[in-house]
């Protein structure tokens, strides 16, 4: 972080606030949170419409962080924000410095509502590992997903199959495009936070963050609906 920036309840903040500051709030951790933005003498969110990893970059570079880190939240994965709605469409390649340097609809053009507030994670802990627990053998269990401080979580089962299932396979390390799932908590009911639901994967990808789902921590099940991979077949 850099020596200008000090972390009060979750955000981060400056002495002067100059048009176009950043700052994170409402987040688990000093690393995270739901973005702000400074204009004209006011704080605001911004609206996740396009929102994504390079954007979230750019906010964690403006902030002083580096190594190129940063990961996108949608969907007011950190509580709604109450002021306005500044950006949307924010489209960043990355590499920009600022924000306000992205493309973007121009501020206060925006056809969004607080449920949609942007946010972002710029810790360097890995996100998103996977592992399987209690199964019969090594090769199938529960799955079990990574999310904020190194915390494990569960996956619901709600449109979960064997694509989904072959794109955890494939990112525990497994050839040969196997993975079949298993629903309704098949290998018994995890007691942490359930993390993902309606995972949708073309069976394609590399990891099972990069299919679409809910957002991070957004669903409607219980531990009865937890869902599991076999990789031996």
């Amino acid at each position: 972080m850099s020596t200008t920036e000090s972390t009060t309840s979750h955000y981060t903040t400056t002495t002067h606030q100059i048009e176009g500051e950043i700052r994170l709030v409402d987040g688990y951790s000093s690393d995270e949170g739901r973005v702000e933005i400074f204009h004209e003498g006011q704080w605001g969110t911004v609206c996740d419409d396009s929102w994504d990893d390079s954007d979230a970059r750019v906010v964690c570079r403006q902030l002083g962080y580096s190594g190129n880190v940063g990961v996108a939240r949608s969907r007011a994965t950190y509580g709604q924000g109450s002021g306005p709605i500044y950006l949307d469409d924010v489209g960043c390649s990355g590499k920009e410095s600022r924000l306000t340097d992205c493309s973007n609809g121009g501020w206060g053009n925006q056809n969004c509502d607080h449920s949609e507030d942007a946010g972002v994670y710029c810790g360097d802990k890995i996100e998103g590992k996977i592992r399987l627990v209690d199964g019969y053998s090594s090769d199938e269990g529960r799955v079990e997903i990574s999310f904020h401080e190194g915390q494990w979580g569960t996956v619901c089962d709600d449109g979960w199959d064997d694509s989904d299932a072959r794109v955890v396979c494939r990112q525990l390390g497994y050839s040969g495009n196997v993975g079949v799932a298993r629903s309704g908590a098949t290998y018994g009911q995890g007691s942490g936070p359930i993390y993902l639901d309606d995972v949708g994967c073309s069976g394609n990808e590399s990891r099972l963050t990069d299919c679409s789902n809910g957002g991070w921590g957004n669903h409607y099940c219980g531990h009865a609906e937890d869902a599991g991979v076999d990789c031996s077949i």
